[in-house]
């Protein structure tokens, strides 16, 4: 199967269907032996596949975001859930969300907001968004394009202040095999879309967005090339319009790029996929930004996925999974004075393995969530997803 069909599942499905701790923290050792131990934060019970985590805009609490799987089979249906946590120590706790809201993404804007967003489906006219701030939410759709099949935002950054809020994210028009990219502005009261690059492709998605002031934001995901695979899509807005940014050492390369993190106008970071023929086959993608230009970086993770970047004292962490005998094993790694060194995220013992979904540092503590797989009954249904996370 071409990647780009399988990129083409995810987007329509959400992600793999992928259940919770145990109750009570409690220290886990790494795989690698000397390795600091991680401990275990545990989540209410019942299964959850997590789609997103990271910290609120107070910086001191946690929100992790995805949905519930109930029945069997044919009877399989899913309901959104979200769950919180305050400080750099303790469990998770469920969150309720505003009525209607199923969402797929969480983010602080950098304005004092946090913000979640969901997906359209069907005859929906718009993309479902909340932002909570001061202890209060304000629901509002973001506009979809007209005639759309479905539509999804994936990331949000405040480039100027609470009336200057980008999103970045993709529609389905009346084509099931076409995806586009979308962009969406935020002015403090409503949701505006906006033009974007012209792009010759009818395949390409935007999956994050960062912003450094109102005349510098980059956005990133991938597009589809004619004979179906993906390369990594970087887009850059300089207070005018956005245009599409020429990387060779990205452009002639198959992947995507999935997140990032800004430290400065002159030190911007992305992660993603070096994809390869099969999963197996993916390499991890990190990129930086100088001010010149970018340049892939060597963090000593080799085979995985990245799913997750956060900026960190001193420097930046990535996670993600790589799949080994048809496990997934967690793969994480941090940007220190001396380097690149290896996260050693501990592995679960569900029979489909682990797979980190977000990273993030509250407190000078690192914590890494996402989901364990537990693979399939005895009948070949698939099992649930239960949510797992980790802090050192």
């Amino acid at each position: 199967m071409k990647r780009r069909t399988a990129l083409t599942t995810l987007l329509l499905t959400g992600t793999l269907l992928a259940t919770a701790a145990p109750a009570g923290a409690q220290d886990v050792g790494a795989d690698r032996p000397g390795a600091r131990a991680w401990t275990v934060n545990a989540f209410p019970a019942g299964n959850a596949n997590i789609q997103d985590a990271g910290p609120t805009a107070n910086g001191r609490t946690a929100w992790a975001v995805g949905f519930r799987q109930f029945g069997k089979g044919r009877e399989t249906s899913t309901a959104p859930v979200a769950f919180a946590r305050d400080g750099a120590r303790g469990d998770w706790t469920e969150l309720a969300l505003p009525d209607g809201l199923s969402a797929r993404s969480v983010e602080a804007d950098g304005a004092g907001a946090t913000w979640a967003t969901g997906l359209k489906y069907g005859t929906a006219t718009g993309i479902p968004t909340a932002r909570y701030q001061g202890g209060r939410w304000q629901v509002q759709d973001a506009p979809a394009p007209a005639r759309s099949l479905a539509a999804g935002i994936n990331g949000i950054a405040a480039a100027g202040g609470p009336d200057d809020v980008w999103a970045a994210g993709y529609y389905q028009p009346d084509d099931i095999l076409t995806f586009l990219g979308l962009i969406e502005h935020w002015n403090g009261t409503s949701w505006e879309q906006v033009e974007g690059p012209r792009i010759d492709s009818d395949y390409w998605t935007l999956r994050d967005v960062v912003a450094t002031g109102p005349s510098d934001v980059w956005a990133v995901g991938e597009i589809g090339t004619p004979e179906g695979w993906p390369r990594p899509l970087l887009l850059h807005y300089d207070g005018r319009s956005w245009n599409r940014v020429a990387v060779p050492d990205l452009d002639s390369r198959f992947g995507e790029l999935t997140q990032l993190v800004a430290v400065g106008p002159n030190d911007i970071w992305a992660s993603g996929t070096d994809t390869g023929m099969s999963r197996t086959d993916d390499h991890a993608l990190v990129v930086h930004y100088d001010g010149r230009g970018w340049s892939s970086q060597e963090t000593g993770i080799g085979a995985g996925q990245l799913n997750g970047l956060t900026r960190v004292a001193g420097g930046v962490a990535v996670v993600g999974a790589a799949k080994e005998g048809g496990r997934f094993r967690p793969v994480g790694a941090r940007l220190t004075a001396h380097g690149w060194q290896p996260l050693d995220i501990p592995q679960g013992t569900a029979p489909q393995g682990r797979i980190p979904r977000a990273v993030m540092e509250l407190g000078g503590r690192l914590t890494v969530v996402g989901s364990d797989l537990l693979g399939k009954d005895e009948n070949g249904e698939p099992l649930p997803s239960m949510p797992f996370s980790v802090t050192r």
